[in-house]
C-alpha cells in the first residue's frame, strides 16, 4: 500500500513539474489550428457577419485543467484577421467574440462594433509566463514598437504611444473615447496584470501610422 502511495505522488509530483510544459503544447497547438493563412480576404468580409460571444464573465487565468480539458474548438468561421508585434514576435490570429475558446488561440475582439483603422480597436489576449506564447511578451512592448493588423485587403501600421497599468473596471479603455482624444484612430492590447487576481489590466496603447495594401511579407516582417 505504502509503495502505491509513493508511485502516485511521484506521479502527481511529475506531472505538476510538467505541466507548464504540457500547457505550452497545447495552447501552441491551439494557436497553429486558428492560423489565418488560409484565410482570404473574402472570408473575413463574411466572418465579421457572423454573431459572436462575449462573455466576460467566463475568462479565467490559464490553468493546466482548463488547457487540457478545455473541449471547444476554435471557429474558424470567426477569424477576421491577423496581428503581428515584431518586436516581441507576436503573430496571432484575431478572432471575433470575447470567450476561453478564443483566447486560448489567439487575440480576441472585444466589442461587436469595432473596425479596423476606426475608432478604437480593442484586443484582449492571454497573460502566460512563457514570453513566446499569446500575449506573455505584451509588457516587453516599448513606445515606438509597430504594431501591425490585417484583415488580408490592407494592412495598418500603428506606432505605440502608451502602456499602462489600470484597474480592470476601466472600460474607458476600450471605449473610442481613447481615439477621439487622441485625435486618430488608436488600438488598444489588453492582458491580465501577471494575474486577474491583482485587479488590473496592462494596456498597449497604439494610434494608426500607415494604412498600405496587404502584402504577406510585409506583414509579417520582423521589422
Amino acid at each position: 500500500m505504502k509503495k502505491a502511495i509513493s508511485i502516485i505522488l511521484i506521479v502527481v509530483g511529475l506531472l505538476l513539474i510538467a505541466s507548464p510544459y504540457i500547457s505550452k503544447l497545447v495552447i501552441k497547438q491551439k494557436i497553429k489550428n486558428a492560423n489565418s493563412s488560409d484565410i482570404t480576404a473574402e472570408m473575413i468580409v463574411k466572418n465579421n457577419e457572423n454573431e459572436a460571444e462575449y462573455d466576460f464573465s467566463s475568462v479565467t487565468d490559464i490553468d493546466i485543467s482548463g488547457t487540457l480539458l478545455s473541449p471547444n474548438k476554435i471557429n474558424k468561421n470567426l477569424i477576421i484577421g491577423q496581428l503581428v508585434v515584431p518586436s516581441i514576435n507576436l503573430n496571432l490570429s484575431i478572432i471575433k467574440g470575447l470567450n476561453n475558446t478564443n483566447l486560448l488561440a489567439g487575440a480576441a475582439t472585444m466589442r461587436p462594433d469595432q473596425k479596423l483603422g476606426e475608432g478604437n480597436y480593442p484586443l484582449a489576449g492571454h497573460f502566460i509566463k512563457q514570453k513566446d506564447i499569446l500575449f506573455g511578451g505584451l509588457m516587453d512592448i516599448k513606445n515606438g514598437h509597430i504594431i501591425r493588423v490585417t484583415d488580408k485587403k490592407d494592412i495598418y501600421e500603428y506606432k505605440v504611444y502608451e502602456t499602462v497599468a489600470v484597474p480592470d473596471d476601466a472600460v474607458y479603455m476600450i471605449e473610442d473615447k481613447k481615439s477621439q482624444e487622441r485625435g486618430k484612430p488608436v488600438i488598444s492590447l489588453m492582458t491580465c496584470y501577471y494575474s486577474s487576481k491583482t485587479g488590473k489590466r496592462y494596456f498597449v496603447m497604439g494610434e494608426l501610422e500607415n494604412k498600405i495594401p496587404y502584402d504577406e511579407k510585409l506583414m509579417n516582417s520582423k521589422q
